[in-house]
C-alpha cells in the first residue's frame, strides 16, 4: 500500500518508525513511502493504528493512504 506524506521531510522518519514496529516500508520517493501489505505484512486495520500513533506523534505530518483497488485516497482519520 502506498503512503504519501503532505510534507516529504517526514518520509525516512515515518519510515523508521514503522520499521520499528517490524513493518516492511520502502521509500519510493519525496513524501511516498510503500508498506507490504501480503498475508505475512500487517492487515489494513493494523496499519492504520500504527499511523494514528504517528498522527500523535507528529500532528503537523499529515499522512494519506493510496493505493486501494477502488483507487480512493483516504487520509488516515484522527485519533
Amino acid at each position: 500500500m502506498q503512503l504519501r506524506l503532505s510534507d516529504p521531510s517526514y518520509t525516512d522518519r515515518l519510515a523508521n518508525f514503522l520499521r520499528s514496529l517490524g513493518q516492511a516500508a520502502i521509500v519510493a520517493g519525496p513524501g511516498q513511502l510503500e508498506v507490504d501489505l501480503s498475508p505475512t505484512g500487517p492487515t489494513p486495520a493494523e496499519l492504520e493504528i500504527y499511523l494514528r500513533v504517528w498522527r500523535v506523534l507528529y500532528p503537523d505530518a499529515e499522512v494519506q493512504l493510496g493505493g486501494d483497488d477502488d483507487g480512493n485516497d483516504d487520509p488516515v482519520p484522527e485519533a
